[in-house]
């Protein structure tokens, strides 16, 4: 049993980067609720993922270990078995362990069901019931006007597996709310959106924020406002869930001995490059994420952390504060609060990006996804960035001038980009390498696999 009888509750919100947060200092008040988290816990301003997308950040997040250690990534489409996972670290010293996920990345085809005793993906395994039950969903929460992505049955299941025990509890939580494809409720739906833009209209620019991100199309000034004030509606969305979660916990008498994590797997670009570059990259409104921690018998509060934070500290963090000795030999992170303080921080984070798969490109209309064929790793640090490509179109952005990396200097600063990438590859070299192992069409499920044909992902 953990020598601290902590619940654990880790939420992660798809999608979300951390500057459309209010407590980060965004002009919106999006999140009433997580302001109030962060006061009484931590917040750490400079909190990154590994990756920008969902598979590897969350790979990293349950095993402490960058992409190209745990393998998670677009070259490779699940979690391989020689990884300790977090639930299973848990699960080993006592813990009750689950996962509430509607994202297809977090399941257990794709390596996630480890150390889990009860994983709610809100999917039922036949195909034919499984469109049954979504068309009757669909047409109930449009009717009562309170569709969403899941994020109403992930809390409704979530109580109740929690119940009465006495055990404790890890869960993990995932909102795919702020999502620009998902349902919104009253009054969320039209919650920021500028007077008389229409839910058809709002569909129509998200399709081509779609098409944008490929290259396949460019968006007005105009587009781009209706479709930052629809993600900011689902930030506000999640923010009352994540709401509820602490209220129940609050009313059963939990809330303060519960560890309460709030971040995201990666960010979402809102078409910020679209004149610069493909939205394919690792730039920080990409991969710059929230990171706040609330617990107050070993987290100090109204506390704000300036050290650099990454998705793979996540692991050993939890491990640390819930007593789980010797957590962290086997990762790459680092637990960001030990004896109720913030820990040294790096000097820098490193974020990656393997090749992305070409087939979902022509399918959204691009006809030549060459350009797209690379892999990307990127260097940040306080001032600092470079990003590596494997064609060499490398890019390098002073971000005391030019905090939105709209400026490659990469042609006028060779020796700054030079010193970075030394320091990158140097970095680089002395991780564990994540080699291949099992093939995706032999481990992954047939049930996965049709959920992310469906999704693009898939040929």
């Amino acid at each position: 049993m953990a020598s601290q009888q902590l619940n654990i509750v880790l939420v992660v919100l798809g999608g979300v980067r951390a500057d459309h947060l209010s407590c980060y200092g965004y002009s919106r008040p999006t999140t009433p609720f997580l302001d109030q988290v962060a006061r009484e816990g931590v917040r750490f301003q400079r909190s990154f993922a590994t990756a920008s997308w969902s598979l590897p950040s969350h790979a990293s997040l349950f095993t402490g270990l960058f992409p190209s250690s745990h393998g998670a990534t677009d070259e490779h489409l699940f979690l391989a078995p020689r990884h300790a996972l977090l639930p299973e670290c848990l699960k080993a010293v006592g813990y009750r362990t689950a996962i509430f996920s509607t994202d297809t990345w977090v399941s257990p085809a794709t390596g996630f069901a480890r150390g889990v005793d009860h994983f709610d993906t809100q999917r039922l395994p036949n195909p034919i019931l499984r469109r049954a039950q979504n068309y009757r969903r669909a047409v109930t929460d449009r009717l009562l006007r309170r569709a969403d992505a899941g994020a109403r049955r992930t809390n409704q299941a979530l109580l109740r597996w929690v119940g009465n025990s006495d055990q404790p509890f890890f869960a993990f939580v995932h909102y795919n709310e702020v999502g620009l494809r998902a349902h919104l409720p009253r009054p969320y739906d039209k919650k920021f959106l500028p007077q008389g833009v229409s839910e058809k209209r709002v569909h129509s620019i998200t399709q081509r924020y779609d098409e944008s991100l490929c290259g396949c199309a460019d968006m007005t000034e105009e587009e781009i406002a209706i479709l930052t004030a629809r993600y900011d509606n689902g930030l506000a969305y999640v923010d009352f869930r994540a709401r509820e979660i602490a209220e129940a916990l609050q009313r059963g008498g939990r809330w303060d001995d519960t560890l309460f994590i709030v971040t995201a797997d990666h960010g979402e670009d809102l078409g910020a490059h679209r004149k610069v570059a493909p939205s394919w990259g690792l730039y920080d409104t990409q991969v710059r994420v929230p990171l706040i921690v609330r617990c107050p018998s070993v987290v100090p509060q109204g506390f704000v952390v300036e050290e650099f934070a990454q998705s793979c500290d996540t692991m050993p963090t939890v491990l640390g504060l819930a007593g789980v000795a010797d957590g962290a030999r086997r990762m790459q992170g680092r637990p960001l609060i030990a004896g109720g303080r913030a820990t040294p921080g790096p000097a820098f984070v490193v974020s990656e990006q393997f090749r992305p798969n070409l087939a979902a490109l022509r399918r959204a209309g691009r006809a030549d996804a060459r350009p797209y064929d690379v892999r990307k790793k990127a260097i940040r640090t306080i001032r600092e960035k470079f990003i590596w490509h494997s064609d060499e179109a490398n890019e390098f952005y002073d971000l005391t001038a030019d905090p939105g990396e709209t400026h490659n200097l990469i042609d006028r600063e060779g020796g700054r980009a030079d010193a970075l990438r030394k320091q990158l590859f140097d970095w680089l070299a002395q991780l564990d390498k994540f080699e291949g192992e099992e093939s995706v069409s032999r481990e992954m499920g047939g049930l996965v696999r049709e959920q992310l044909r469906g999704l693009g992902h898939v040929a």
